[in-house]
């Protein structure tokens, strides 16, 4: 392993590592604040393999959780900041066709379209500043960081082979999420393990990105008999229950599989106020359930769309029935029930979540370091710095998005009993998005020349 011991010779204020919703997210947030300009000045590195703009939800097969209007808030508010370099979007067609879905949670395909476009924009703005740079078509393989805390180098792998280096004062890393390690053998409650039935065991990911496959032993299983599990109650459990139900066809089947959610706490559901909730005879906590930014109920936690009007079918709320049962695991007869579902289960689905996809990390003198994962996904504090195994972070080295969400705190707004990570396209380009900003020595101590505000955002998703 060759140490860098000399600065490449092009520095940048920051290297975002990944060009997905996660990264084009605080370039909105800099034209929100009024700081775009300053922004490009520290001078941005991105690199991203694919497209920039859509990241992962170019494959995913399941609608979005938020309405289409969310997507497109930052448009319609161009007139209150700096937006000009956004202002030819208003009139894409896929702007045009999003909007269509205003009301609607959309197919992701027509968000990824949308987001997209949006990506072409950043590139055209990074591009064209002579203290920028984007590199497609290049995956971030490593990360150096350099004695007396010398910024960090960022080593790129090209598709042709070639190793490009950078030197970079922040490292931001967006690069998506890999299953959790051991999330086919973990153990669901005390003597209730997955290891025992490892071999038929899947991650949601294989069902709902494009880009993944099933094991065909598995299709041909559930094809057979038709009795899938899914464990994990949050939205991308449902999110696999709705798309079994809608599309059969992906294990096999011309007609909806019995499906079985095992869950371990309430199912939770999404509702614009506390009024709305008590209406539909929801229990919910005052306190730890509600968003006391917005007055919203389980405003991350809460299944929306189509998930959560399967959710509600399933607990029986609205009289439709569905091929849904519902086990609370964690008290001894719902953990005989799960066993014996799991016992005669022909696929499990795990959908427990996800940790931060991240390139090789090196410290100062040249030893590897290595990222705390616990159950909720890669650990990064409420202001987004990784945290390492032994606890310690490094201004230098910054994570979120999907595997790696924030903590909810101030910035990010949110429900008290929310302990799972914030993420989401609007967070990236408000909140996470500012966290992110405050980071850049040309950005930080600034005035913030914005209003924190969630009463747009958590009206229209």
């Amino acid at each position: 392993m060759r140490l860098t011991t000399e600065a490449p010779a092009e520095r940048f204020g920051a290297a975002f590592c990944g060009g997905g919703p996660a990264v084009i997210g605080p370039v909105i947030a800099a034209a929100r604040r009024g700081q775009l300009q300053e922004f490009l000045d520290s001078g941005i590195l991105l690199v991203e393999p694919d497209l920039v703009g859509p990241g992962g939800i170019a494959h995913y097969r399941i609608p979005a959780n938020s309405l289409g209007g969310a997507f497109l808030e930052f448009l319609d508010a161009l007139d209150a900041f700096d937006g000009d370099a956004f202002l030819p979007l208003r009139d894409a067609e896929e702007t045009h066709e999003l909007r269509r879905h205003a009301d609607e949670y959309p197919p992701l395909s027509v968000v990824a379209a949308f987001l997209r476009r949006v990506g072409d924009r950043v590139v055209a703005l990074l591009a064209g500043h002579p203290r920028c740079r984007v590199v497609t078509r290049a995956s971030v393989h490593r990360v150096t960081l350099r004695e007396g805390g010398d910024g960090a180098v960022v080593t790129a792998l090209a598709e042709d082979g070639s190793s490009l280096e950078f030197l970079a004062d922040r490292v931001v890393l967006a690069m998506g999420g890999t299953p959790l390690p051991g999330y086919a053998t973990q153990e669901l409650t005390p003597g209730l393990s997955l290891g025992a039935y490892a071999d038929k065991v899947c991650h949601s990911e294989s069902l709902v990105d494009r880009r993944k496959d099933m094991p065909a032993r598995l299709v041909d299983a559930v094809a057979r008999d038709g009795r899938v599990v899914i464990v994990g109650g949050a939205h991308s459990a449902w999110s696999v229950a709705g798309l079994l139900l809608r599309s059969p066809e992906l294990v096999g089947r011309t007609e909806a599989p019995e499906i079985t959610v095992l869950h371990r706490t309430p199912v939770q559901l999404f509702y614009l106020s506390t009024a709305e909730a008590e209406a539909d005879g929801y229990p919910f906590d005052p306190v730890t359930d509600v968003c006391a930014d917005s007055g919203r109920v389980n405003r991350f936690g809460g299944l929306r769309g189509p998930a959560r009007l399967l959710a509600q079918a399933a607990l029986g709320m609205t009289g439709e029935t569905v091929p849904v049962r519902l086990i609370r695991i964690g008290e001894e007869t719902a953990d005989r029930e799960a066993a014996s579902a799991l016992d005669a289960a022909a696929a499990v689905v795990v959908a427990t979540g996800y940790q931060a996809r991240l390139p090789e990390l090196l410290a100062e003198g040249g030893g590897g370091l290595t990222a705390r994962v616990e159950g909720t996904g890669t650990v990064v504090t409420e202001d987004a710095l990784l945290v390492l195994a032994d606890g310690s972070t490094d201004e230098r080295l910054l994570a979120y998005g999907l595997g790696a969400g924030l903590r909810i705190s101030g910035a990010t707004g949110g429900e008290p009993g929310y302990t799972r990570r914030a993420d989401g396209v609007w967070l990236y380009q408000n909140g996470i998005g500012d966290i992110v900003l405050d980071h850049l020595p040309a950005l930080r101590g600034d005035v913030r020349r914005h209003a924190h505000s969630t009463t747009t955002e958590v009206t229209q998703r």
